[in-house]
């Protein structure tokens, strides 16, 4: 047996394979050559790819290949940059819960194929999402097989891409339940329970829109995530590995196991916010404009999931640092009121940075507080956000007192005396811009 050796792999990889599978033998048959599927690597032994489930997320450790099998992984000529592979990552995962096509996947091989749906197959998936990054792999991105991709001038071959798999390892992740499995069947209920209201809906995001159009659904849709698991599979994690989140235990895994998990995370780390902390700033931002009970939820568990995820990255990095394999951070501090500054804010709190922006711009200076904007600020103070970045605010003496009774890092900007809210349509903007950005989908972090 052979799997995919994650220490050769990189964001946007392209892995080609086949099986032994008579669906398999069919696809190559039709396509004359040695393989049938087409997957994207998304993050550090992580890959999504379209199957009869739909799109989902699948562990590279746990996906194990037969010796006859042919497994090929392709990268850019010159490889790929880091935009490229945000927007390749971005768009794939943004489709995760679309519904497989599998009679557009027949008529890449036997024509009438002009039109085509937002549904998904495999190898259009990785077209797609080349396309998005500016990059087309082949003729035809809506329709076209995983040969097509193997033919593709643009890309070369990986090397040393497997690694062997002893039937004693094998053997032990079989006798794990699989968390991503768990995952893809949890997204599907809840998918599936929206598709009776809408026909049309492929993803979360599609599920958000249409709440935000149909409101009166909001109660049901609660209740989908609530009834299918969704909102707990976050747990096994933590059960069946509490060494990612413990410097002693830690310390019991195996160096090479240890090493390649640490490097990874903090590597993933590094590529810019992880997808928790943009959707948990999108659905801050969405149960701020429309007070629904399942945005609540959403924004709960992102939530949750971005303090989790930073514990996993912090004992990471502690142990690489410890081990000098790597230099110790150096903490960034912003200054409070500048575009960096606001940049940060913004992915964590939205509708704060929204609020703040307006007291600054009416006032016409950076030197205000960021709750008030009523007196010169006469100290700093930092915010350190659960995403590893400090966003450090200007406040005042009253912001002071409103701040330690709040107990919490943020509170609501004074009406005017009138009554009125002025900055709100500023909140609305911001909320619809990081909505954009943030193309909210359900991408859970692979599991041990």
């Amino acid at each position: 047996m052979k799997r995919l050796r994650a220490a050769s792999l990189s964001r946007g990889d392209i892995i080609l394979r086949t099986t032994t599978e008579p669906v398999s033998k069919a696809i190559r048959f039709a396509t004359k050559s040695d393989i049938s599927h087409a997957m994207i690597y998304v993050q550090h032994c992580s890959v999504i790819d379209a199957t009869s489930q739909g799109v989902h997320a699948r562990n590279t450790q746990r996906l194990f290949f037969d010796e006859a099998c042919w497994l090929h992984v392709f990268r850019l000529k010159g490889g790929i940059t880091a935009d490229q592979a945000d927007q390749v990552c971005q768009f794939v995962r943004q489709q995760i819960g679309s519904e497989y096509s599998t009679k557009e996947a027949i008529r890449t091989v036997i024509g009438g194929r002009d039109q085509w749906t937002r549904k998904q197959f495999c190898s259009r998936l990785v077209a797609q999402a080349y396309v998005a990054a500016g990059v087309k792999l082949v003729s035809d991105p809506n329709y076209c097989a995983p040969a097509d991709l193997a033919r593709s001038n643009l890309l070369v071959a990986v090397l040393n891409a497997t690694e062997t798999l002893t039937d004693e390892e094998a053997e032990r992740w079989a006798a794990y339940s699989d968390a991503t499995e768990m995952m893809r069947q949890a997204t599907n209920t809840v998918l599936d329970g929206a598709r009776k209201k809408d026909k049309g809906i492929q993803t979360i995001e599609d599920v958000v829109l249409h709440l935000v159009n149909h409101p009166a659904d909001d109660a049901y849709i609660a209740d989908l995530l609530t009834s299918s698991d969704f909102l707990n599979l976050w747990q096994v994690n933590i059960e069946r590995n509490p060494w990612q989140y413990d410097d002693v235990l830690l310390a019991e895994v195996p160096r090479k196991q240890r090493e390649e998990y640490c490097r990874g995370i903090v590597e993933d780390d590094a590529n810019g916010p992880h997808q928790y902390v943009v959707n948990r700033g999108a659905f801050k931002g969405l149960r701020h404009r429309f007070p629904l009970a399942t945005f609540k939820l959403f924004f709960e568990l992102y939530d949750l999931l971005s303090s989790e995820h930073r514990q996993r990255v912090t004992v990471a990095r502690r142990w690489l640092e410890a081990n000098g394999l790597i230099a110790p951070a150096i903490e960034r501090f912003h200054v409070p009121h500048t575009s960096e500054w606001f940049a940060t804010l913004h992915q964590w709190d939205p509708v704060q940075a929204a609020q703040t922006k307006f007291v600054v711009d009416a006032a016409g200076r950076e030197d205000v507080c960021s709750i008030c904007g009523d007196d010169p600020a006469d100290e700093t103070i930092d915010l350190q956000s659960r995403f590893g970045r400090r966003a450090p605010r200007a406040r005042c003496a009253s912001a002071t007192i409103v701040w330690k009774s709040a107990g919490r890092w943020e509170s609501p900007m004074r009406n005017y005396s009138d009554g009125s809210r002025p900055w709100t349509a500023a909140i609305d903007r911001s909320v619809a811009a990081l909505f954009r950005f943030a193309r909210v989908s359900i991408k859970v972090l692979y599991y041990h």
